[in-house]
C-alpha cells in the first residue's frame, strides 16, 4: 500500500513538472486578423461586370515568420492563418468592398497574389534586441484584354530591452501589415485594370 502511494505521488510531481514546464514555452503560432475596409471605401456599381477569381500563393523561401533564440536553441514562429490566406482574405474583401463580384467559376478576370515577404528579422543582443519586419506582395490581374501587375510592401525597425518575445514581434509584424493593407484598400490601379481588362 505504501509502496503504490509513493508511485502516485512521485507520478503526480512528475506531471506537475513536465505540465509547469509546458506552460512555460510560448506557442511557435501568432495569429493574424487584419483590419476589414472601412465605411468610406467607394463601392463602385460599374464594377459589377467583372466577375473575379483571387487565387494567392506563398511566394517566400522559407515557411517561417520568425526566429529568434530561446533557452540556447531556435525558436520558430509561424502565422495562422497561413500567409497565403491571410492576403487573399484581404483582397477579396477589399474587391468585394469596392462592387466586384468574386466567384471560382464563369470569371471573366483572375487575381493572382503571391506574398513574396512575411518576416520579422530578429537581433537579440546582451541588453537590447532589434525587430525589422517586412511584408511584400505581388498583385496580378490577368483579364481578356490585358495584364497588369502592382507590388505592395512596408517595413519597420522595432527596439526594446532585453530579450525578445512572441508579443515583441506580434506587435511588429502586426504594425507592418496594418500599413501593407490599408495601402491596398486605399489604391485605385488594381481596381481600374480589373474594370479596363474585363471581357
Amino acid at each position: 500500500m505504501k509502496l503504490s502511494k509513493t508511485i502516485s505521488l512521485a507520478t503526480l510531481v512528475a506531471s506537475a513538472i513536465l505540465l509547469v514546464g509546458c506552460s512555460n514555452t510560448p506557442s511557435n503560432t501568432l495569429s493574424f486578423n487584419p483590419q476589414s475596409p472601412t465605411a468610406t471605401t467607394a463601392f463602385n456599381a460599374q464594377n459589377q461586370k467583372a466577375i473575379v477569381n483571387v487565387v494567392s500563393k506563398d511566394g517566400r523561401s522559407q515557411p517561417e515568420i520568425s526566429i529568434y533564440t530561446m533557452n540556447s536553441a531556435l525558436f520558430k514562429l509561424y502565422s495562422s492563418p497561413a500567409v497565403e490566406k491571410l492576403f487573399q482574405q484581404v483582397i477579396q474583401q477589399d474587391l468585394n468592398a469596392k462592387g466586384f463580384r468574386l466567384a471560382d467559376s464563369g470569371v471573366n478576370t483572375n487575381v493572382l497574389v503571391t506574398v513574396k515577404d512575411f518576416y520579422a528579422k530578429v537581433e537579440e543582443g546582451n541588453i537590447r534586441h532589434k525587430i525589422t519586419s517586412k511584408v511584400q506582395l505581388e498583385v496580378h490581374v490577368q483579364g481578356f484584354k490585358g495584364n497588369f501587375t502592382k507590388n505592395f510592401g512596408a517595413s519597420r525597425v522595432d527596439e526594446g530591452a532585453l530579450g525578445v518575445n512572441n508579443d515583441d514581434i506580434q506587435k511588429s509584424l502586426d504594425a507592418t501589415l496594418k500599413d501593407v493593407v490599408s495601402a491596398l484598400y486605399k489604391d485605385t490601379e488594381i481596381a481600374g485594370a480589373i474594370s479596363r481588362y474585363v471581357n
